[in-house]
């Protein structure tokens, strides 16, 4: 509270010290321990002290008798105020007569915090009257002075800061404040250079510029750093006071306007032309700038020569460049552009050129520059050369016509493979299949066949899922597909079982070099082989399982947890024996369907909701089963990506 009272008083002190240090009257100020902090230069010369000394006395020391001060005491503490006479003692011990005017100074709080004084001699008759009147209107003239300059020192938006001869803050005013975020405690008795952090990029200009002191004859421009760490910039303009009898620097008013915002737009379009030179110059791209005004190219930048085959001057001269370098049947393309730029019509075109007798293609394009009065004046634009990806356009669109068609020649191929329906209906009555490839080529295929095992023809069904899809997916499938249709005709394969171990042996064989290159892509597979006169159903899975729905709940026939390939652990197949009856339903399905992403919220479909919307639509024939199953999956995929290959087949037990 102490440091805070010193401060009020010190800015009390600042605001009127024009008054202070030219008043005829002997002007002190005490804090409340009777301690002085002002003494102005009448006081110091009529009791004999130094300012440097005044300060380190006590109040008491002014006076002559201590009754006397005791009784101006007594009169501030109970009215606030004292006015009358009061024996003064110098220096020098010599004693005189003055009038005292005191009054208290109080804080914000209405705390008392000090005592202000000001007294003159007392002198007889009309020297007196004559010399209080001349005290009176001087004082009452600098007074309206300190009042003008307090309120514009105040008032003002810019910084304004007062320091002492060498650069010691001793005022400053709120707007210098804001500015550098620093309040008047912080700053009073600072020098702006110890307090304030430079800018690393500054520091040697700030050096020139301040390094000999402050300076008068201009306004410098400086950068700080704010106290919560921001970067500002200001205009300073100091101004110097010197003392009138002795010629001395008696202080500094320095007045700060920011101009951060200003300085930042130009040292960011500094760096725009910069970095639009360095772009212009050294990129393969042409800028350039069309006044429609003045028919004439303003700027066009110096790659022109490499794109074009002329230099900049070719444009600058006004010589017809349509004419001249645009290929004839192109020409129409370039006008067109350019008059409906005229009209407001930005424009992206590609055009050719001749260029030493070698065709190029030119890729422009254009921008509306529009003056106040939303007229078209300019044009900017830019040209590339796209020679080479015209060309290697061309290479690649062969190279997808060829590729497209080899996938479609693929895709014939792998149709090749998949039973005949119309045919499959000969011998099996009621079935069906959703087949739905995640692209042309798929990764699953299905198989609905006879095989003769024992001695029997016995109806086969089948659906796998190969490693992949697309082409990889699709060359497996019909290797796969054809090593399945080779087990069929197999004399020495009893069971679906043994059919998965022959096809095991067959792949491993086929993608193995050597024990140390072996490749473990297969196939996850469901093969069931129906034996009507033992009413049986025997079946083999490799990561699959067949679903039989009878009276409208599910019965699971288990595979093995393995599939038909290379694995560190391989284990024979199980070979599952089930007795069926008329009206079972048999299901085989690969897992596309249950991990497709779709729905509300893009989540996966599951197995389980395959289950149950096969189970909700068991009583629909098997060929309308196959129709909502495809409206349940289109309509749950939605705008959503296919994940995977889909095949379902159901077979009805008859």
């Amino acid at each position: 509270m102490y440091n805070r009272e010193i401060g009020i008083l010190s800015n009390k002190e600042v605001y009127a010290e024009y008054l202070i240090e030219n008043s005829v009257d002997f002007i002190n100020v005490s804090d409340k321990s009777g301690r002085i902090v002002e003494f102005n230069p009448a006081a110091q010369q009529a009791f004999g002290y130094s300012r440097k000394e005044v300060l380190e006395l006590d109040m008491r020391a002014m006076y002559a008798y201590a009754e006397e001060f005791d009784r101006v005491m007594q009169s501030l503490a109970q009215t606030g105020k004292y006015s009358g006479e009061v024996t003064c003692k110098r220096k020098n011990g010599q004693i005189f007569v003055c009038h005292l005017s005191a009054t208290n100074l109080y804080n914000n709080l209405g705390e008392a915090i000090g005592v202000m004084g000001v007294s003159h001699y007392i002198t007889s008759g009309r020297e007196a009257a004559r010399l209080r009147k001349l005290g009176v209107n001087k004082n009452k003239k600098l007074l309206e002075q300190m009042d003008q300059l307090t309120a514009v020192a105040t008032s003002v938006t810019n910084g304004i800061v007062i320091t002492d001869s060498i650069g010691r803050i001793k005022w400053c005013n709120r707007s210098f404040e804001k500015l550098t975020e620093y309040a008047f405690d912080e700053l009073r008795g600072n020098r702006p250079s110890e307090l304030f952090k430079i800018p690393h990029f500054f520091k040697e200009e700030y050096e020139r510029l301040v390094g000999n002191g402050p300076v008068f004859r201009k306004p410098v421009q400086v950068a700080h750093y704010k106290k919560g760490g921001d970067l500002y910039w200001m205009i300073v303009e100091s101004t110097p006071v010197y003392d009138r009898k002795t010629g001395e620097l008696k202080q500094i008013i320095e007045v700060c306007t920011e101009i951060t915002d200003h300085k930042r737009t130009e040292l960011a379009l500094v760096e725009s032309e910069q970095n639009l030179r360095q772009i212009a110059e050294t990129i393969d791209d042409v800028f350039f700038l069309y006044n429609y005004i003045m028919k004439e190219y303003q700027f066009v930048s110096p790659n022109c020569k490499g794109v074009f085959g002329v230099e900049d001057s070719f444009f600058y001269d006004g010589r017809e460049f349509i004419k001249s370098l645009v290929h004839k049947d192109d020409q129409h393309i370039l006008r067109n552009a350019r008059i409906a730029l005229l009209s407001e019509e930005e424009y992206d075109i590609e055009y050719r050129i001749t260029l030493n007798g070698e065709e190029r293609w030119i890729h422009e394009r254009a921008f509306l520059i529009i003056d106040e009065d939303k007229k078209v004046i300019k044009g900017a634009g830019v040209a590339s050369d796209i020679t080479d990806y015209k060309r290697n356009l061309g290479i690649i669109a062969k190279q997808h016509r060829d590729i497209s068609e080899s996938i479609a020649y693929a895709q014939k191929i792998q149709e090749a493979t998949l039973p005949d329906l119309d045919k499959v209906r000969q011998y099996y009555k009621d079935f069906f299949v959703f087949y739905k490839p995640k692209s042309q080529l798929s990764g699953d295929f299905y198989v609905l066949d006879r095989v003769n095992m024992r001695g029997q023809v016995l109806p086969t069904f089948v659906v796998a899922d190969c490693t992949g899809h697309g082409v990889p997916g699709a060359i497996l499938s019909i290797l796969c597909n054809s090593l399945v249709r080779q087990t069929l005709i197999n004399r020495e394969v009893y069971s679906p079982a043994e059919a998965l171990e022959v096809m095991r042996r067959q792949l491993i064989s086929l993608f193995r070099s050597d024990a140390l290159r072996t490749m473990t892509d297969g196939m996850d597979i469901g093969f069931c082989v129906h034996h009507r006169e033992e009413k049986k159903l025997y079946f083999a899975g490799a990561n699959s399982v067949c679903m039989v729905l009878r009276a409208g709940k599910w019965i699971e026939l288990k595979g093995d947890k393995q599939h038909v390939g290379f694995s560190d652990d391989i284990e024979p197949f199980s070979h599952v024996e089930f007795e069926v009856i008329d009206g079972d339903r048999m299901y085989l399905f690969t897992d596309g369907f249950a991990d497709q992403f779709g729905g509300a919220k893009n989540k996966k479909y599951l197995r389980k909701n395959v289950l149950n919307f096969l189970l909700k639509n068991s009583d629909l024939p098997m060929a309308e089963q196959c129709r909502v199953i495809e409206e349940e999956f289109l309509a749950w995929k939605g705008d959503y990506e296919q994940t995977d290959d889909v095949c379902v087949l159901g077979v009805e037990i008859l």
